[in-house]
């Protein structure tokens, strides 16, 4: 089943809320989401011809899902120190070894939990402004962060030092 213009764009206007929630639960802000977004609409419309008419709104999150995590990529902050990259900005002219660590770490994990590691350390946002975003208790939340910064330290085979004192 291939998609015509008229039916993408009732589709889109449909949609968009909820695959926009989804980019912005994996990027952690406005406007990673918003690229996000473009760029999953732009790549259903591209694979239009391979949709199967089934479970819209999952075929269009998975595509989110990709372009948000794409763009987490292109954005993940890379060292030779694979212990500090949760706290730098860039990844631009970063060593290999520490890009492949960094990626070993955010590729077991879930979408969700590598983007509150985002948020916390790369972002700098507070526990209760994660809490929050995420609606959860900070509790909750620091308790989750804590067994996502062990195992980041098993996985990556280091001590992550604390970034924030909340």
């Amino acid at each position: 089943m291939t998609l015509s213009e008229t039916e993408f764009r009732v589709l889109y206007s449909r949609l968009a809320p909820a695959v926009r929630a989804r980019c912005r639960a994996i990027c952690g802000n406005n406007a990673d989401a918003d690229e996000a977004l473009q760029e999953a609409f732009l790549s259903a419309w591209r694979a239009r011809h391979r949709f199967d008419g089934d479970k819209p709104l999952a075929w269009l999150q998975t595509i989110a899902r990709n372009a948000s995590l794409d763009i987490l990529r292109r954005r993940r902050p890379w060292t030779d120190d694979p212990a500090t990259w949760l706290k730098l900005e860039s990844p631009q002219g970063a060593p290999t070894a520490a890009a492949v660590d960094v990626a070993r770490v955010l590729d077991r994990m879930k979408p969700q939990d590598a983007a509150m590691l985002r948020l916390r350390h790369a972002e700098g946002w507070r526990i209760h402004e994660i809490a929050e975003h995420l609606g959860t208790s900070q509790r909750s939340l620091r308790r989750r962060l804590a067994r996502l910064e062990a195992r980041a330290q098993a996985l990556l085979g280091v001590t992550l030092e604390a970034a924030h004192a909340d």
